[in-house]
């Protein structure tokens, strides 16, 4: 199995609830490793497998720090390599090894500070060899630069007959008058000069503005510090510039293209001598040294051996772990049970589909052991939620297309959230006959809103019911074992169709009793007021879910309303616009809004009544860099 994400499905054989699973405990790992194979162990389990470090009382004997002086040092002269030539070195490749390649192995097992000392050689001799190809490379792209500036400003001067070969002036010879050419941003203002300056010129060009000037020795330096003060510089000129820009023009473009030449051969010959230095591979195994340092800050070891502890997922088992040690030729052996010290960490199993949904309980804190995982259930209930408020095909069009858009941009969890958040509103669109406002392109499958208000504030009031009395189970069910609530509640709900619901009402009232009655008499009228408490708070939760309705009659008459500031309008482009700005008005303000509520009756009119939240959450390592 590989799976870095904790909330894959995994076979654990822990039993479902009414097809809703309990959070799963991780397991515990014991991990014993020869010492200097101890970061490759840990490489090759965090690669494969969720794993998180943590120290046992038994594990805490002999801890020792990993870094030793000796790596630390070894470390700082990485990074200081790093520091001045990352930038040249070759991009990793996967998998690369100096002397060999397999697809089914990854790298071979080496003492960390055997890795260090040979990369940090490898590294020393590629700079040697290196550092003249970089000072070339950086020599000519700035000429190449200078040049496009050339380029620029002789286009700029095309038609002018001014020849800046004669602007070169022998900076030791001992006239009083220099020249300069100054490179400005476009946007700098124009520099004020005074009447010392003998010639001034400016031209604009694609990129900058040049300042083009003649003067003496001293208004030129206080015009240069002007220039720079402006995010400007002056224009060295090459020796051998004949002509007008026009003549110029020619011959700088031959320059330039040599110039980029020169460019790509050098930086195809570092390519090449990193290749030939084998640097990416060093550089991937001293990345993985320092990945295993920041995750493990001491070790339990001995002289030979270290021991490594700590939580893996609900589904690893032993051989798993020690097939992915073998494979990795790690000189190591694990093994995995369900007894660790204290709680272990949770986590939340789903398939594919419900794990975005996995967000709504997370908010209140980790899933005990003995709590039930909603997640599954929300993946229908909360895009249910927020369609029958946002119905309307076009605009859950625009949400679907929206999310697949961003889904590179976005969390998985968020993208799945608007793509499911669209599918309702559309399906809800249709049964309202609602698109982007418009409501008389088809008959409604339903209803109208706006018609017929008292279904549409009804239909989400008997579904809250419904999931109220779903987290009254969930409830019975888990930690808290007591369900006298459900005939209790249900059964005054039935009183309003038929009497019959007060015999249900009785039924709940005599099992709540003897729940109670083992705590004595003289806390029974605290166990009343608290029932009292909890019944008014049920009412009050099922009335809540009208306000669904409300803002499914807020949504369409606001859709009514854009229609008919569309017609007013007197239609034609006028029309379009508004009914445009109106649809996107909505999308912004009512897309947020019916978010929100979403997400309050999820959390305070369904999850108060199951979800504590009071788990342990598994917090893996973050793989290590490939």
């Amino acid at each position: 199995m590989s799976c870095h994400d904790v909330g894959c499905s995994i076979r654990t054989g822990q039993p479902d609830v009414i097809g809703l699973a309990h959070p799963h405990p991780a397991r515990w790992l014991r991990l014993l490793a020869v010492s200097s194979d101890l970061p490759a162990a840990l490489t090759a389990l965090a690669s494969h497998s969720p794993v998180e470090p943590e120290w046992s009382r038994e594990g805490a004997e002999n801890l020792q720090p990993v870094l030793t002086p000796e790596l630390s040092q070894q470390i700082k002269r990485f990074e200081n390599l790093a520091n001045n030539f990352q930038v040249w070195w070759p991009p990793p490749v996967d998998g690369q090894h100096p002397a060999t390649h397999s697809a089914n192995l990854d790298d071979p097992v080496m003492d960390p500070v055997a890795v260090l000392a040979r990369a940090l050689a490898v590294l020393e001799a590629w700079r040697l060899d290196a550092v003249p190809l970089i000072q070339r490379y950086q020599q000519t792209r700035a000429r190449e630069a200078d040049l496009a500036l050339l380029i620029d400003l002789a286009t700029a001067l095309v038609d002018s007959p001014l020849k800046l070969g004669h602007l070169v002036l022998d900076e030791t010879a001992t006239f009083c008058l220099t020249s300069a050419i100054f490179v400005l941003p476009t946007d700098a203002s124009t520099l004020l000069t005074d009447d010392e300056l003998l010639l001034t010129w400016t031209a604009v060009g694609t990129d900058h503005r040049f300042l083009v000037a003649v003067a003496p020795r001293a208004e030129m330096d206080r015009l240069t510090e002007a220039v720079i003060a402006a995010s400007g510089r002056r224009l060295i000129l090459p020796d051998g510039l004949e002509g007008t820009g026009r003549q110029m023009l020619p011959d700088l473009e031959r320059q330039r293209a040599a110039c980029r030449q020169e460019v790509a051969h050098l930086k195809e010959a570092l390519g090449l001598l990193g290749q030939r230095h084998r640097v990416a591979w060093h550089v991937r195994q001293v990345a993985r040294l320092q990945w295993f340092f920041k995750a493990i800050t001491t070790v339990s070891a001995g002289e030979v051996l270290s021991r490594l502890e700590g939580w893996v997922g609900p589904g690893e088992q032993s051989a798993h772990i020690n097939h992915l040690l073998e494979r990795a030729g790690v000189r190591a052996l694990a093994t995995v049970s369900d007894h660790g010290p204290g709680t272990p960490p949770m986590v939340l199993v789903n398939p594919w589909w419900a794990r975005s949904f996995e967000l709504f309980p997370r908010l209140l804190g980790t899933l005990g052991r003995d709590e039930i995982d909603p997640s599954r259930l929300l993946a229908i209930i909360a895009p249910l939620l927020f369609g029958f408020m946002f119905g309307d095909v076009g605009q859950g069009g625009v949400l679907i297309m929206a999310g697949w858009l961003l889904r590179r941009h976005l969390p998985a969890s968020a993208a799945w959230l608007l793509i499911s958040g669209g599918l309702s509103a559309m399906v809800f669109g249709l049964l309202f006959g609602s698109f982007f406002c418009l409501e008389h392109l088809w008959p409604a499958l339903w209803l109208h809103p706006t018609q017929h208000p008292l279904p549409v504030l009804a239909v989400p009031m008997v579904l809250g019911v419904g999931l109220i009395l779903t987290g009254l189970l969930f409830k019975a069910i888990g930690a808290d074992r007591q369900g006298s609530l459900i005939p209790i509640y249900l059964g005054l709900l039935l009183t309003f169709l038929t009497p019959y619901g007060w015999w249900l009402v009785a039924i709940g009232a005599a099992w709540w009793l003897v729940d109670h009655w083992s705590h004595g008499l003289r806390s029974l009228p605290a166990h009343l007021a608290h029932l009292i408490e909890t019944l008014m708070q049920l009412a009050v939760n099922t009335l809540s879910f009208a306000r669904v309705g409300a803002f499914a009659l807020a949504h369409a008459g606001l859709s009514q309303a854009v229609v008919t500031l569309a017609e007013l309008s007197g239609g034609g482009a006028a029309g379009w616009v508004i009914l445009l700005l109106g649809n996107a008005l909505i999308l912004m303000l009512e897309g947020l809004v019916v978010s929100v509520q979403t997400t309050r009756l999820i959390l305070f009119e369904f999850f108060v009544r199951f979800l504590r939240g009071d788990g342990r959450p598994f917090r893996p390592l973050a793989p290590p860099p490939e």
